[in-house]
């Protein structure tokens, strides 16, 4: 099986291309709620096995990089940040395929120092609606 490349990933707010990303995380996170019942005992005993379900999924982005002055995309993802606007992060690897993701940043943060010499960025994104997009669907695919 082919490994995964971070190479010639590519991810756009609002349809604006990100340059200079040097990390981009999507998470999932299952929250799960007890449904442990009376019946529910280990054999032999009146020890409870605890069952649990599935309850909530939730899902968030967060991404880092260089930050540059003149980059559309950069630009974007600090005004819809400063807004609380809800956006559509298109992320996709170097095959075309990926996700737009659709919601909200949670936070937007810019730093530098004398030792880095250079600004950096980096933004937590909520995720509300995902949709793949594959090869087929990606710009210049069939």
């Amino acid at each position: 099986m082919a490994e995964k490349k971070f190479a010639g990933t590519r991810v756009e707010v609002n349809e604006q291309v990100v340059a200079k990303l040097t990390s981009f995380t999507h998470s999932l996170e299952v929250e799960e709620a007890d449904v442990t019942g009376l019946g529910d005992t280990v054999d032999g005993g009146g020890v409870f096995r605890q069952k649990f379900i599935a309850a909530s999924v939730g899902e968030t982005v967060s991404m880092e990089g260089i930050a540059l002055l003149d980059d559309d995309g950069q630009s974007e993802l600090k005004r819809v940040s400063e807004l609380g606007q809800e956006a559509v992060i298109k992320h996709t690897d170097s095959t075309g395929s990926g996700y737009a993701l659709t919601g909200f940043f949670t936070t937007y943060e810019e730093e530098g120092s004398v030792s880095d010499g250079v600004y950096t960025f980096s933004g937590e994104f909520r995720v509300n609606t995902k949709e793949a997009i594959t090869e087929e669907s990606a710009p210049g695919g069939e």
